[in-house]
């Protein structure tokens, strides 16, 4: 009876380490998948910033040669308000909306 018990407790013992050795492979492909992750959309939100200044410079140049520096900026920044408004309407409703979807 106590080999019984005893075979079963080293059975248990040595399925646990191997969950364990599995667990531990898991969570370091997730950390370095997640480091990769995280890199890269560094990388794209930079690489968004830098080319929405351009657009945004490019945009004030054109008009600043046609009607002058101040109605050139005023113009530009009402356009980046709608834009960033229309932006921020649309995530707040699509937050909305994921949140009536999920049941609390």
């Amino acid at each position: 009876m106590m080999q019984h018990v005893v075979g079963m407790l080293l059975a248990l013992i040595e399925l646990l380490e191997a969950e364990a050795e599995r667990l531990n492979a898991n969570v370091r492909r997730l950390i370095v998948e997640g480091a990769f992750a995280l890199v890269a959309a560094s990388a794209a939100g930079g690489l968004l910033v830098v080319g929405s200044a351009f657009v945004i410079w490019a945009f004030f140049t054109a008009l600043r040669t046609a009607l002058g520096e101040a109605w050139a900026a005023l113009i530009v920044g009402v356009v980046v308000w709608i834009l960033v408004g229309g932006a921020m309407w649309l995530l707040s409703g699509r937050i909305k909306r994921a949140r009536q979807r999920k049941p609390a």
